[in-house]
Order: C-alpha cells, then structure tokens, then sequence
C-alpha cells in the first residue's frame, strides 16, 4: 500500500496526498464506516487508483469545486457524486469552471492547460448537491456542511459531531496564509469564514494541505487571518508615495515569487491584490487618479 493515511477516529481518516497535500496536491478524506466516503480526490490519480481497490467507496464528496480537490472523481464514474449546490452548473467542468474563476477567455484557457497538465483533471460532474447544514450520515459518524465562503463561493468545511473534529479543507492553516485568488474570492468572506471556525471551537482541525492541528487552535487561527492584514500593510507601504498596478503586481507582495505556473502564478497574486486594494481605498486609507494608487 503505498499510500499513507493519518487515524482521526475509528471511522474517519486523513489521506496523505502527493507532495505532503502541497499545492497542486491536497490530502483526501477517508470514510470507513456503515456507508464508506472518499472526500476529495487531490491527493494523486495513482494513490485514488489504489484507494480504489483497497476500499469499497460508497460515495465520493467534494468540498469545493477547486480542481485540486476534485480532479479524481472521473476514477469513479459509477458512484454517487456530492458537490455544493453553489457553483453547481460548473462543478467538475473545467471550461465552466475557468470561466467562472477567470476574467477572459486566454487567461482561462491557459489556466485549463496547466489543471490538465498537473493533476490529471478529466470532467466529471455531481449526482448530488449539499448546502448550508446539511447532515451526512455513514453510521457511526455523521458530518454537517458549514458553508465557509470567501475563498471560493462554494468552499465548505465538514464538522464531525462527535468528536468536535473539523475538516476545514482550504482554509489550512499554512504558513502562506488565506488564498483568495480567482474572480469570486472576498476578503470580507474569508475573514468571516475564519471566524465561523472560531465560534464552532473545534478540538480538531485538518485542513487539505497541512497536518492535522490538535492544539493551540485559536492562536493558529489568529496567526492565519493575520497574514492578510501583514499584506495589506506591504500593499500600503508600496504605494506610499504613489505607484501604479503594474508595479505593485511587480513587487510581488503575496508570492514573494512565483516557483512554479509562472504564467499562472501573477494571476492569482494581482486578484489578490486588487481585493486589498479594493478594501484600503473603501477604509479611507488609500485613494486613487486612476493611473497611481497612494496611501492618504
């Protein structure tokens, strides 16, 4: 068995992705119970193929329509698919879901080569649609869908009941910090979404792309959502004195630099950074001619 699965109770597990769950990978989330669930198929085409046939899944559920947490589902093309009833009509359809992320037709088409090109994306759409508390109910465990949007419109986290274990899939608790890069993301969002997991107080998290955090949760949490206030304040300092878009995107102030997908890469980070300076201008702390933008 190559792959690798982290216990977080008897029926519910963590699977390991490739890459450690890092992006474009994500870990899975394994249910073994009355009904079995796989939750996600990011963590690699070959580790789903052994999954496959290691465990009879039951059903396959998606948190989000990120291709990242569902480039596997055409492995099983024969099981019930769950998927948020938002974003539903471009769930698992990658041209809609490029249209959807991107505002024009070559940036969306660069972007569709790049998921095929790196996570083995084939379509796939749902069966089946969940919302807001909604109850998944496999036996022993039960989950309920608390809609967390802002990083996407359709992003979700799962709450076991029992055990006060949250799966907060890409709200992650990286050292990165909050993604907020395609054309429906909020910075509003996010940050409200970060505190609809604080008031759930959760004895466990695990997230998608880090390990599973048993502790010192809500400092972890605070350290998350402070990154975006730490960008926000480079965003400023960068346009004190006056500085065009362009150059604030030059700088580089989310990425720091761009590793891989570099064409890909510096469209995230200027939808990031159009959503800052969205929010410093409605503050009043900014203000702009239309050519330079500069802190007031």
């Amino acid at each position: 068995m190559s792959f690798e699965t982290f216990k977080l109770t008897d029926n519910l597990f963590v699977i390991l992705g490739r890459r450690h769950g890092h992006f474009p990978m994500s870990h899975s989330f394994l249910v073994r119970d009355e009904i079995s669930a796989l939750i996600d198929t990011g963590c690699g085409i070959d580790l789903l193929a052994e999954i496959k046939e290691t465990f009879s899944i039951d059903i396959i559920i998606n948190s989000h329509g990120h291709p990242d947490h569902s480039a596997g589902n055409w492995l099983f093309p024969d099981n019930p698919l769950y998927a948020p009833e938002m974003g539903a009509e471009s769930h698992g359809r990658l041209e809609l879901l490029s249209r959807r992320f991107f505002p024009n037709w070559s940036q969306a088409e660069m972007w569709r080569h790049w998921i095929r090109e790196t996570m083995g994306f084939q379509d796939r759409g749902p069966t089946h649609f969940f919302d807001d508390g909604h109850v998944f109910d496999f036996g022993h465990t039960t989950l309920q869908a608390i809609h967390t949007p802002g990083h996407t419109k359709d992003h979700f986290c799962f709450l076991e009941l029992e055990n006060g274990i949250l799966l907060t899939f890409d709200i992650d608790l990286t050292p990165f910090g909050p993604w907020y890069g395609n054309l429906e993301s909020s910075l509003k969002g996010f940050r409200s979404a970060i505190q609809r997991v604080r008031d759930l107080r959760p004895r466990v998290i695990a997230s998608s792309h880090s390990a599973p955090l048993f502790d010192s949760i809500g400092e972890r949490l605070d350290e998350y959502e402070s990154v975006i206030d730490q960008r926000a304040q480079i965003i400023r300092e960068i346009i004190k004195d006056g500085a065009s878009r362009a150059d604030i995107i030059g700088t580089k102030p989310i990425y720091g630099y761009h590793p891989y997908a570099r064409e890909i890469l510096p469209l995230f980070e200027a939808r990031m950074i159009d959503l800052h300076l969205e929010e410093i201008i409605e503050l009043g702390m900014a203000q702009s001619d239309g050519e330079l933008f500069r802190t007031i």
